[in-house]
């Protein structure tokens, strides 16, 4: 409800329409089962989702969800500590719909892979390793970080 008034709002004071995820950039590396159910969410919401996974779509790339509890032996696994130390958020898919039902938005800290946790400690706390990728997404989220004064 909260996304289609501030769809509608939009509509309304700009003409211009943005869904949920607006300006995210997607990787998924999860379960084929369920890889085209977020892939229809994520793109319904505004989202890009990028096909497959490979390195050098981690220049691009906003987000990554990834679930390898679900994943077969043989398939491919995402190297998620190169995407976190590019400025990839590396997430737990259950962000996607905690982001959306929640109000405000659940911390992305929350949901870290742990594979990601020692870069998000190290940007988040130094405030020195944060990427111009990174900063943006946050303004475009409204997660709120903490400081160290």
């Amino acid at each position: 409800m909260r996304w289609r008034k501030k769809i509608h709002k939009g509509r309304q004071e700009t003409g211009v329409v943005e869904g949920a995820f607006s300006g995210w950039r997607v990787i998924l590396n999860v379960d084929q089962t369920k890889e085209a159910g977020f892939r229809r969410l994520l793109q319904s919401g505004g989202a890009k989702v990028f096909s497959g996974h490979s390195v050098s779509l981690f220049k691009e790339a906003t987000h990554l969800f990834a679930d390898f509890s679900k994943l077969k032996p043989d398939d491919t696994r995402v190297d998620i500590a190169e995407a976190a130390a590019q400025g990839v958020n590396c997430l737990k898919p259950e962000y996607i719909a905690d982001y959306l039902i929640q109000d405000p938005p659940p911390p992305m800290e929350s949901y870290c892979l742990p594979e990601a946790e020692s870069y998000l400690q190290n940007n988040t706390e130094l405030g020195t390793g944060v990427s111009q990728k990174r900063k943006a997404l946050g303004e475009m989220s409204r997660v709120k970080r903490s400081r160290i004064h």
